[in-house]
């Protein structure tokens, strides 16, 4: 079969022209930097006149050649591509060109050989031809320097004629080896202010995610530029940014493909873009499919889209290296490949979450974790979470969810392989959760069960706790308006109220004695510690009453329970880490097909 390519088109490309998805044969492929997620490759391309070995591959694109459905010889479409002029030591500027999208016409195994007589291109080699910039010159009335500093600089360079009189560059082809440069870019995400301090000073910074159509970056400001920049910069807007210093990333810190990271200086010049902002785009998603996940490897960072099946209330925990109060919630999320996995949130997306409506979630770099046989997703502090987010996957998941598939029977791969459930997947009773031996672990099982609340101790289940924040620690009373705190060995003239209840919870196989700590005991009696602790205060009455309206209502309890020895006296002690009311339909549902299963009636 005969293949016919674009003669000509690289010369165009090359001397700054534009061709429009000309058609040509990779004839090579080297690898030039980086590891893993952020491989890059240069490739030798051909357009049968020449040959050009400056041709870099987007590292979007990458598992075409990792996979080998792009190889040598294949003959490809390339749909988009920009141009940037490098540096090139000694040489003065080479121009490369990077390829955005391509398609592939015929692979290398079916074409077999070279085509045509290709020679090397080079700039005496070529035809001069008027150039034509491929990239979006920066319009000369758009920008105003959204930094005081900038306006008032004494070099003249660096005012709003610095941005306009330059072309805007591609993010993938920035490198520590360019000085003068200005991106586009959309801003995806932004840190809230850290703060630090150690034995060689103290400061602060932020951070940002930045996207255009060639790749991301990761930018970060540091003390005077964190307090300059900002209130300035929002997320979901462009800016022209220039005059950062480009270093190579940290990837402890970031998930983004990109080897470089930018850094803010004295220097750095940003600009809003008020115009044409359609063509950068937003966050770049690479979505896996949830019945996938189980498959990838731990501490994975994964892009995932999903409908929020279930939201557990929110729970405080202790961090042990820092002692700060930490809050997290936990979401079930189910999506139209059949699974369900559960995602934490963290902080104030924990707090201001609401899963009342199942909205659709998408989550950019949340990291996947496994225990007991199970694997999860925890959001970092680079995690980027969008509700209902305006994308195509979204539309379909919320018509996918509200057409039947909120009824779909899917596999939870958070639930516990073995030794137990996941909240949002089988529910056991007492007598299965005995036969499974759950507990006798070191580390403790969790499972979901259906049961009643038959009895409380009413008569300690509040306390004062210390008033810091990161502590929860019961407090002594000193009988002078004070009252210590042993764990932060201080005194206070405050103090707050939490819960501590001990009750039982029956199901038709058995009971349990257990425990809930503050939120879970705040979901089961349905008002707060503070109200509580003043009801204990100031009118018993009151305070016995909602003991005894909340015995005998049903909820779906996620327990924890683990094997504790007391007194060289081994005994199970089980933990309420959440408690719901009760969801009938999806207890009928759950019901319908015990009964199906059991008898193999339909119902």
């Amino acid at each position: 079969m005969a293949y016919k390519l674009s003669e000509g088109s690289l010369e165009v490309i090359m001397n700054g022209g534009h061709y429009d998805k000309p058609i040509m044969q990779v004839l090579g492929s080297k690898k030039i930097q980086g590891s893993g997620a952020n491989e890059r490759f240069r490739l030798l391309v051909s357009d049968g006149k020449h040959s050009h070995s400056f041709a870099m591959l987007a590292t979007q694109l990458n598992d075409k050649l990792i996979t080998g459905e792009l190889s040598d010889y294949s003959v490809v479409q390339i749909d988009r591509f920009v141009t940037s002029l490098l540096k090139n030591t000694g040489k003065g500027e080479k121009r490369v060109m990077i390829i955005l999208d391509i398609t592939i016409v015929a692979p290398g195994t079916e074409v077999g050989k070279k085509l045509g007589n290709p020679q090397t291109w080079t700039e005496e080699s070529a035809a001069a031809i008027p150039a034509q910039p491929t990239m979006q010159a920066i319009p000369k009335h758009n920008p105003v320097i959204s930094t005081p500093s900038v306006k008032t600089s004494p070099n003249p360079s660096l005012d709003s004629s610095m941005l306009s009189s330059q072309m805007t560059h591609p993010i993938a082809s920035l490198s520590p080896y360019q000085n003068k440069w200005v991106i586009k870019a959309r801003v995806m995400s932004k840190s809230a202010i850290r703060t630090w301090s150690n034995a060689r000073g103290e400061g602060k910074l932020f951070s940002m995610d930045l996207c255009d159509e060639s790749g991301e970056i990761r930018a970060t400001a540091f003390k005077s530029e964190c307090d300059k920049f900002y209130d300035l910069i929002q997320v979901d807007k462009v800016y022209y940014i220039s005059r950062c210093q480009l270093k190579t990333a940290n990837k402890q810190f970031t998930h983004l493909k990109n080897d470089y990271e930018m850094t803010f200086n004295a220097d750095t010049v940003v600009a809003e873009c008020m115009e044409d902002v359609g063509s950068v785009p937003t966050i770049k998603y690479e979505f896996v499919p949830i019945n996938e996940i189980a498959n990838r490897n731990p501490d994975t960072l994964l892009d995932l889209i999903g409908v929020c099946k279930y939201a557990a209330d929110i729970q405080e925990l202790t961090a042990r290296s820092t002692g700060k109060l930490l809050k997290k919630r936990e979401v079930t999320l189910v999506d139209s490949s059949g699974g369900a996995i559960a995602l934490t949130l963290w902080g104030s997306e924990a707090e201001k979450f609401d899963g009342s409506t199942n909205p659709v979630i998408a989550a950019k770099g949340a990291r996947l974790t496994e225990f007991n046989g199970s694997k999860s997703l925890s959001c970092l502090a680079s995690t980027m979470i969008r509700l209902n987010p305006d994308l195509p996957e979204a539309h379909k998941l919320r018509g996918w969810y509200d057409n039947g598939g909120a009824d779909m029977e899917v596999v939870n791969i958070s639930a516990r392989s073995g030794a137990g459930g996941g909240a949002g997947g089988e529910w056991l009773t007492f007598a299965e959760a005995e036969a499974r031996q759950l507990g006798a672990g070191e580390r403790g099982d969790y499972y979901s069960l259906l049961g009643v609340l038959t009895f409380t101790y009413a008569d300690n289940a509040v306390y004062k706790a210390c008033p810091q924040e990161q502590c929860n620690k019961k407090l002594v009373d000193q009988e002078n308006g004070l009252y210590r705190c042993e764990k932060c060995n201080r005194e206070y003239p405050n103090f707050k109220y939490r819960l501590l209840l001990g009750a039982n919870v029956s199901d038709p196989t058995g009971d349990q004695r257990i425990t809930a700590f503050n939120e879970a005991a705040e979901a089961m009696l349905g008002k707060t510690s503070a109200e509580i602790g003043q009801m204990f205060e100031y009118d018993k009455a009151a305070y016995s009453q909602i003991f005894e309206e909340v015995k005998f209502k049903t909820f779906v309890f996620k327990f924890r329970t683990k094997m504790e020895t007391y007194s060289d006296e081994a005994r199970l002690k089980t933990t309420v880490m959440n408690a719901q009311p009760v969801d009938y339909k999806d207890a009928n549902s759950r019901l319908l097909k015990s009964i199906k299963a059991l008898s193999g009636v339909e119902v």
